[in-house]
């Protein structure tokens, strides 16, 4: 028999972002209606539209707070000298 969930406790928590919205580093949270972005320096909030060209995305946020996004990963200088375990990203090899 198959099993039926509430969909308020199956729902997952909001898909959040690390981006850019111009020139401006922020947080871009899904929302109906597009991504609520907001921005790192000065906590302004802006709903943004699934199809605007200013907003990119850079990866998803976790809950890990040790694992930085792939793309400050390779902004680090440590990643060119291979102290930074990158073998692991492929699985070792």
């Amino acid at each position: 028999m198959a099993t039926v969930h509430e969909i308020t406790t199956a729902r997952k928590t909001a898909t959040r972002h690390y981006a850019h919205l111009g020139d401006v580093e922020g947080i871009a949270t899904f929302v109906q209606g597009g991504y609520l972005f907001t921005a790192d320096a000065t906590g302004e909030r802006r709903l943004v539209a699934y199809n605007s060209p200013d907003l990119l995305l850079h990866g998803y946020i976790t809950d890990e707070p040790e694992q930085l996004p792939l793309w400050q990963r390779i902004a680090s200088p440590d990643w060119y000298n291979g102290s930074d375990r990158r073998g692991e990203l492929a699985g070792g090899r």
